[in-house]
This record gives C-alpha cells, structure tokens and sequence, in this order.
C-alpha cells in the first residue's frame, strides 16, 4: 500500500549523496527510498511520544480561562509561579 507522499527539497553533502548512489544501485531501491528510510528511524529514535512530557500533560487543563492570556500566564499554568498558596 503507497501513501500519499509530500515533496521535501534540502541539500546533503557531496559524499553523502555518492555514497546515495551506490548503496541505492546495491540495493536496488531509490534514493528517496533510502531517505525516507532514514527519516523514518530518526523520529522514532528521537520522537517517542509516550516519552514526551507535553504529551502527558496535554489536555489537562481546564479551557475556561474568562478571558485571562495563557501565553501571558504560562509561568502561572505550568509552574505555579505567583500563586497565592505559594506565599
């Protein structure tokens, strides 16, 4: 089954692309195979969501904020910080 892919351009080394070229010829699968390959590994070594600490907190806190700015307050929301109960 194919997914519908998006178009990504960025630039790589020289070598990295040659060294492309003959593990793609090798293996007989194309670059952008290899890449997406590759990128695919990256995020899920580095992107565990479980793992993720806004992803443990999201949906906690209560959307009735009468008119208060939450990027004003953030100090206020995720630390607590001017409570009155911690004066």
């Amino acid at each position: 089954m194919n997914k519908k892919k998006e178009r990504l351009q960025f630039y790589i080394e020289p070598e990295a692309n040659r060294q492309l070229d003959i593990l793609s010829d090798k293996l007989g699968v194309s670059k952008a195979a290899l890449v997406r390959e590759g990128v695919n590994k990256v995020l899920k070594e580095k992107l565990p969501l479980k793992d993720d600490p806004a992803y443990k907190i999201a949906g906690l806190i209560d959307e009735n904020f009468e008119g208060e700015s939450v990027a004003e307050n953030h100090d206020y929301y995720l630390y607590g910080e001017g409570r009155e109960d911690d004066e």
